[in-house]
């Protein structure tokens, strides 16, 4: 019959029993890239909330262009850094959503047109008959001169009501009947008219403190945010630290300045920071439109290359793409000076490619149990995977495997695991492994492990020794 047995267990009548056990062993946790978390200003968009975006298209549906003091650009930025995903929030409060009133045909305000988010986005509307049809008219919504959306409705017996049922799938406004409004007449027909816009929200230091509560919960590998603000670095500085403590392991911070900055106070900036959780980036460059790439916009899309890239690769010389030029042309002196303080620039290739001088992190002083290692981008990303993947890993068995010789073997198999894999994928150098720390034992509900790893660093120097002869004879 193939009853099924218990782990030990004795039938007592004649038969076949069975069980299954899983061989397979514990599943290892894959790596997470591509992840960038930010802060904008925006003129459109849900206020104070993480929106996600897998695309620039995506981001300007939902944030529109940002308008004049907007930053939604440097989105644009973080994808072309190569970001697969945007957690975004638009900052800002107290702002005010624009309200137009439209008229029926007998001139009697009817309808009231609220726009769905604050801000002062210029949109405009037209409604008229549809050409060719004269029981339908239509609302067009349009932005300068590009249609945003279009929405038809049946003209005649309730019209209005047509127009509201109509209306309700508008992604910009939100329509509703005035109050004690009793007419009947139809909409009232008008030519290309602006919207009266509402006030863009106001943006203080307070604003990115609760954007930045907002993206704790996320899992992101890079964090940036639209301002040279050094109390607003300050507080994303302490945010990122706070969260690595409390487990969210893989996120840099990346923050910078402009070159309009004075060279020397940029370096103090960055070495004053002195974390591995940190990326500076003072340098900049030029794109082929001869635009600045320099201050947010450099630090955006620098978020987006370090979340990218593999941490088996280095950023090192990594070729800034669509840059034709440094902003600032900086001495062998100078650069060894950035590398020092932990600030990244950029140079030019013999070729004339603009690449990252040197992929480092802002760690200029390592103290306690820190080592050199964590001076550079690709070392500390590999540390920091190496955790958050251990963690993975291991997370499922909490709880289901006792605290035995054999629930400990799990755990040894499962890292273990993990190491050789980091190895094959050229993260760690072969070696890696795992034991019970004998110096702490295990006890009730706890144990304790050691696990130690190399990580590999690129090759970013070479040394070469030319030796010449004047004659082979002697």
């Amino acid at each position: 019959m193939g009853i099924f047995f218990t782990v030990g267990e004795k039938k007592k009548r004649p038969g076949v029993y069975q069980r299954y056990e899983n061989v397979g062993g514990v599943s290892i946790a894959g790596a997470t890239d591509g992840i960038v978390a930010c802060c904008v200003r925006s003129n459109w968009g849900g206020l104070n909330k993480v929106h996600t975006f897998e695309s620039i298209e995506q981001a300007k549906l939902v944030l529109g262009n940002g308008g004049k003091n907007g930053t939604v650009s440097l989105l644009t930025e973080i994808f072309t850094g190569g970001a697969k995903r945007v957690y975004c929030v638009r900052l800002g409060n107290n702002g005010t959503k624009g309200q137009t009133t439209l008229l029926d045909t007998e001139n009697t305000q009817a309808i009231i047109m609220t726009a769905k988010s604050e801000g002062d986005r210029q949109l405009s509307y037209i409604i008229r008959k549809v050409l060719g049809d004269e029981n339908t008219k239509e609302m067009i919504v349009l932005e300068n001169t590009t249609e945003k959306e279009r929405i038809t409705f049946q003209n005649g017996e309730n019209e209005m009501d047509n127009f509201l049922e109509a209306t309700k799938q508008s992604n910009y406004f939100v329509f509703s009947k005035i109050e004690h409004y009793q007419g009947n007449a139809g909409l009232s027909e008008v030519g290309q008219t602006d919207f009266t816009v509402g006030t863009n929200p106001t943006v203080t230091n307070e604003s990115y403190s609760n954007a930045f509560t907002l993206l704790e919960p996320y899992v992101f590998n890079t964090i940036c945010v639209d301002t040279e603000n050094i109390a607003v670095h300050t507080l994303l500085t302490a945010f990122i630290q706070k969260i690595y403590q409390n487990g969210n392991i893989l996120p840099f911070a990346v923050i910078g300045e402009s070159t309009s900055v004075p060279f020397e106070t940029r370096l103090a900036h960055a070495k004053a920071i002195n974390s591995y959780n940190v990326v500076y980036v003072g340098g900049g460059a030029v794109d082929t439109l001869g635009q600045p790439l320099e201050g947010i916009r450099a630090t955006a899309r620098i978020a987006g290359m370090v979340a990218s890239t593999p941490s088996n690769q280095s950023l090192t010389h990594k070729v800034v793409t669509g840059m034709t030029d440094v902003m600032e042309m900086l001495t062998n002196s100078q650069y060894e000076q950035s590398i020092d303080a932990g600030m990244v620039t950029f140079s030019t290739s013999s070729s004339g490619n603009v690449w990252i001088e040197s992929a480092v992190t802002t760690l200029n002083m390592p103290q306690g149990e820190d080592d050199e290692g964590w001076k550079k981008i690709k070392r500390t990303k590999i540390r920091k995977e190496l955790m958050n993947r251990a963690s993975a890993t291991v997370e499922p068995l909490i709880g289901n495997i006792n605290n035995d010789g054999d629930g400990r073997a799990t755990v040894l198999i499962a890292i273990g695991k993990l190491l050789q894999l980091l190895f094959v994928e050229g993260k760690l150098l072969d070696g890696g492994y795992i034991e019970v720390d004998k110096n702490n034992l295990p006890e009730g509900d706890s144990a304790w492990f050691n696990i130690y790893a190399d990580d590999i660093d690129s090759l970013e120097k070479l040394y070469f020794v030319y030796k010449f002869r004047y004659s082979p004879n002697l």
